[in-house]
């Protein structure tokens, strides 16, 4: 043999040696990858697949972004997998209309659904297809059912988002959505299409199939995703437990869900803000372009929670405001949600319990001007008007100017000083809030003291911590609101405690309570309606939700109505 063609033989069994090991070590990495991801390990799986260049390892990236929700990485990742590759192609593209749902690219994952049930071999992913493609026809709104009938590449796939809306919206858009259809393609004789028309003949035919309270199944594996807006705190400052422990109550609320159910699942995104609405809007856009949350919980300041709630309405995106109160925000909003009842909230339901509870006719209103309270105030005064009872005396009034002195307009509650109109006052209402309410409930007391008075107090949450002798005042009956206050009768109340305690090596404070009430109440009304799109609806409906700490009832409104009225007590009372 030439001796040069012998070095050839041996330069190319080196690199054929080579080759075999270096195909051998990449099928052990991407072994060793897909255990990781088997595992659920998908951060590492991702370290090794995406340094294998290998149709294996394409598919797998993709599978392994999709769990960790990165669904625009998923899609980039699997359409590197060609047709070629007959057997991982379908189960690549079965992975890519899976993202598209939950990107909400509804047409694109229908037509390849639809494409993997004609055309794919393949008897597992076909069957899965088909599923998913049943559910997903059955799962869009009216609004994603018409945006996808124009965006689909398949007439039967139109056809069939006419037929799976029939007793799923209302009469007159069936009519419309079966036009559509006609108006597309070629007139059918098909049994399917015949059906169609016969059932949209006649109203009281479709009737009977119709129910509007009806909310369909969405697909096995739908991801809920939550964006919380909470501010960081020093760990030093008094603040630190609060967001702490809203954060801790939101995650084990989630949790929870997570572990009881088995078709969805919920995650959760957190994004820092503080007392200031400087970096609100990039939070806002953040959480729904790059995390595609479907709602948002916080934030805990009304200046920033009002900057939200301007995004909220453009993207349409659910926010729930578990302590902020303003009546400012909710202005002609229609997807923020406040669990904290506004102070206008309070004024409305303190009159109606005065006026139809204890059976009070003649009122008095004393609040400070540029308050929270003044809100109060002035719900409180239509309020009475409205059930038919009298505020003979209002006065809401700059008291700081006054130095608090509020014995000029207390002097006129005293029927021996009003000697005109010499009304007998059944009570007061006075919400005072901040810093100053304990000067002023303070001042109010030692004025009905020198009147002698037995009119009784309404007031705020303020008004439990007042210290009001019995020997001073000893007729005097005090009912101030509360809006969050622990249910001692809620029998979840110690497995909360418990489990709370054991996730995080705490006591739950009553922020924690706020924080897991504020998720249950977003996640089960998603459990309700199924489709986040009908979030917004299902959230307004919400009524009586019996929670740890708090009730709610939006009761058509964005506001939660739910307000207990408390009456003080005083052990050392007459009455």
């Amino acid at each position: 043999m030439n001796p040069k063609s012998n070095d050839m033989m041996k330069k190319f069994s080196l690199i054929f040696t080579l080759s075999l090991l270096f195909v051998s070590v990449n099928a052990q990495s991407l072994q060793t990858g897909i255990n990781f991801y088997e595992e659920g390990n998908y951060k590492d799986a991702l370290k090794i697949f995406e340094n294998i260049e290998d149709p294996s390892s394409f598919l797998y990236t993709g599978k392994s972004y999709f769990a960790l929700n990165e669904y625009l990485k998923a899609k980039k990742a699997l359409n590197k997998v060609d047709s070629n590759y007959t057997g991982l192609y379908s189960e690549a593209k079965y992975t890519k209309a899976l993202a598209d749902f939950e990107l909400e690219n509804f047409a694109a994952s229908l037509d390849a659904l639809h494409e993997i049930n004609e055309f794919s071999m393949q008897g597992g992913i076909k069957r899965d297809a088909f599923n998913f493609y049943r559910d997903l026809i059955n799962f869009l709104s009216l609004e994603q059912r018409f945006m996808a009938f124009r965006a689909v590449s398949y007439d039967q796939i139109r056809l069939d988002l006419v037929e799976s809306a029939i007793g799923i919206v209302d009469y007159p858009s069936a009519q419309a959505l079966f036009k559509a259809y006609t108006n597309t393609v070629n007139i059918s004789d098909s049994s399917k299409y015949q059906n169609l028309f016969r059932v949209l003949e006649d109203s009281a035919s479709y009737a009977q199939r119709y129910n509007p309270n009806k909310f369909t199944q969405a697909p096995s594996g739908l991801a809920y995703n939550i964006g919380v807006a909470l501010p960081e705190f020093e760990l030093e400052s008094d603040e630190f437990e609060i967001t702490q422990h809203l954060y801790f109550g939101i995650q084990l609320a989630i949790e929870n869900f997570n572990s009881q159910n088995t078709r969805q699942k919920a995650f959760l995104s957190y994004q820092n803000t503080d007392a200031k609405s400087t970096n609100a809007g990039y939070i806002a856009n953040d959480l729904i372009w790059n995390h595609n949350v479907d709602a948002i919980i916080g934030p805990l300041f009304s200046e920033v929670a009002y900057v939200l709630s301007t995004y909220a309405e453009q993207y349409e995106t659910p926010l729930l405001t578990p302590l902020a109160n303003s009546d400012d925000i909710n202005l002609d909003l229609n997807y923020t949600f406040q669990l904290n009842p506004t102070f206008a909230i309070q004024g409305k339901k303190m009159a109606q319990y005065a006026v139809e509870t204890l059976q009070y006719d003649t009122l008095a209103v004393l609040a400070e001007r540029g308050s929270l309270g003044e809100a109060s105030a002035y719900a409180f005064l239509d309020e009475v008007r409205r059930l038919g009872g009298e505020v003979v005396r209002f006065y809401v009034e700059d008291l700081a100017s006054e130095g608090y002195d509020i014995s000029e307009y207390v002097k006129y509650f005293d029927p021996e000083v009003d000697t005109v109109y010499n009304y007998n006052i059944d009570a007061v209402y006075a919400p005072f809030t901040g810093n100053i309410a304990q000067t002023l409930m303070s001042a109010l007391i030692t004025n009905l003291e020198a009147m002698g008075s037995e009119m009784s107090i309404l007031g705020s949450e303020e008004w439990e911590s007042a210290e009001i002798n019995a020997y001073r005042l000893p007729d005097t009956n005090v009912y101030y609101t509360t809006t969050f206050e622990i249910d001692s009768t809620n029998s979840a109340i110690n497995d909360f405690e418990s489990e709370f305690r054991l996730r995080f090596d705490t006591q739950p404070n009553r922020f924690a309570y706020i924080g897991y009430d504020a998720a249950k109440v977003l996640l089960e009304s998603l459990l309700r309606v199924q489709n986040p799109a009908y979030l917004r609806d299902g959230l307004k409906s919400l009524d009586n939700y019996r929670g740890l700490i708090t009730r709610v009832s939006f009761n058509g409104t964005h506001i939660n109505q739910e307000v207990k009225i408390r009456k003080k007590n005083n052990p050392e009372s007459r009455n």
